[in-house]
């Protein structure tokens, strides 16, 4: 009623609905959009509207039908029996396996509590092959290591939980060992292959209180590779490095625009100081930097990325903590094909020039503008 009176997004045609319901429980309703071949990245639902979904280029409503504050609280009971307590305080996520589909559903209130609303993700039930999802060789190559510390960089909702979950994928099909991953909360189940996998869940109702403690408690569960799913605070930033100096390979994400920048934010939760860049630079293996940007045609999205590799010249930058320089020697790495190391200009002129992705997405995903503009200046 209140979508239909004042809302200005779009419905789905008949067509390209291709029969999704919107009769039956919201969760039968969900579950079939989880299975459908409906391209999007997140449900959006909001008490007395209806079900909504991003799209690579647009948010649209899957019909007119507003869901109700009935179905929207019998769908917090299948995600979380104590919901009621849980959401007084705050928001909360909660991973699901639901059927045939893994999701990840953050529930909330607003309007002063008045409303329920959540935002649905879902996840591929098993980790994608590395060479489906993209990412060059290089980046790829992160995989063999086995020690020291690599950080995947970029915005929120940028894929970065699913490069991770490919890379140690890898690991897991190719080696043996103990592989330790921290998120919040976890996502992608990883099968056990040649590698026994523990995923240890944040949160007050998880395995551990933060990703600080369970980066402490990972150096006594005898661990070959670990994940850190987030760098949010400078006592993990610290353990992140310490643990890779220890003997384990460490992988942990970031939020940052650009791989300079990214080292800059992990530097400064480090405290900035000449012993802290020179423990960085002797335990910093590379950076991934990644973006997800919309196809041309709006139907799915391609993934862009930007690879350090770590070698001399790298390290002594960020031994004398001068970044500033790191993005000309990145590029200039980047025409050497044996150097490890690529731009996100170089992927996104692959994109542009392959006509999967338009100008204009590419400019906003871009981590040098004025290389991209000079490249692209007659465009």
């Amino acid at each position: 009623m209140e979508h239909q009176k004042y809302s200005l997004i779009e419905t789905l045609t008949f067509a390209e609905s291709g029969g999704l319901p919107v009769l039956g429980t919201l969760v039968e309703q969900i579950v079939h959009l989880l299975n459908s071949n409906t391209v999007f990245s997140d449900i959006i639902i909001h008490q007395n509207s209806p079900i909504m979904l991003r799209q690579p280029k647009r948010l649209v409503a899957v019909s007119e039908t507003p869901i109700t504050l009935e179905e929207l609280e019998e769908f917090f009971e299948v995600i979380e029996p104590d919901w009621e307590e849980r959401i007084k305080d705050r928001a909360f996520d909660r991973s699901k396996d639901l059927y045939s589909a893994r999701i990840r559903a953050n529930c909330f209130s607003f309007q002063g509590k008045k409303r329920l609303g959540c935002v649905i993700r879902r996840f591929p039930t098993e980790p994608i092959s590395l060479d489906r999802i993209g990412l060059r060789q290089c980046s790829q190559d992160f995989a063999k290591l086995h020690n020291g510390l690599v950080l995947i960089i970029g915005d929120t909702c940028q894929g970065k939980s699913t490069t991770i979950a490919s890379l140690l994928d890898q690991i897991n099909k190719t080696r043996s060992g103990h592989i330790i991953t921290i998120e919040d909360p976890v996502e992608t189940l990883i099968p056990q292959r040649k590698s026994i996998v523990t995923q240890r869940e944040v949160g007050t109702d998880g395995d551990v209180e933060s990703y600080y403690v369970g980066a402490l408690d990972a150096l006594r569960e005898r661990p070959d590779v670990i994940l850190i799913g987030e760098i949010r605070d400078a006592q993990t930033a610290q353990e992140a490095l310490a643990l890779s100096e220890s003997g384990p390979l460490v992988f942990a994400t970031l939020h940052a625009r650009s791989t300079e920048l990214g080292l800059q934010k992990f530097l400064r939760l480090l405290g900035n100081t000449d012993t802290q860049a020179q423990a960085l630079s002797n335990s910093l293996r590379g950076v991934i930097c990644q973006a997800l940007l919309p196809s041309l045609e709006g139907d799915t999205y391609h993934l862009a990325s930007e690879c350090l590799t770590t070698n001399p010249e790298v390290a002594r930058l960020i031994e004398n903590r001068n970044l500033g320089s790191l993005r000309p020697l990145l590029e200039n790495l980047g025409r050497a094909a044996a150097s490890g190391c690529h731009t996100m200009n170089d992927d996104l002129q692959s994109l542009i020039r392959a006509k999967k992705v338009g100008l204009d997405d590419a400019r906003k995903a871009t981590t040098d503008r004025l290389e991209f503009d000079s490249m692209f200046k007659n465009a």
